[in-house]
């Protein structure tokens, strides 16, 4: 694999310098957050109690929305 030096603003320099991990290279760092991610990664990022929030509070949200249209029918 070949490689190429490229200039960047100082700032932009430690912004990608903190975002990188500690087993990576800058191009490795660059690469992964230029990469799709895969909906796999944020597996299990939640809690279950956040999880079981975000789930009631979107049913609560369709429970809503399902009673404007009732009323938009009427």
């Amino acid at each position: 694999m070949g490689s190429k030096n490229i200039s960047i603003p100082d700032d932009v320099y430690e912004k990608l310098r903190e975002e990188r991990r500690a087993d990576e290279s800058f191009g490795e760092a660059i690469d992964r957050l230029l990469g799709r991610r895969e909906l796999s990664e944020f597996w299990g990022a939640w809690s279950d109690d956040t999880a079981t929030n975000a789930r009631e509070a979107i049913a609560e949200s369709r429970r809503r929305n399902d009673g404007r249209l009732e009323r938009l029918r009427d």
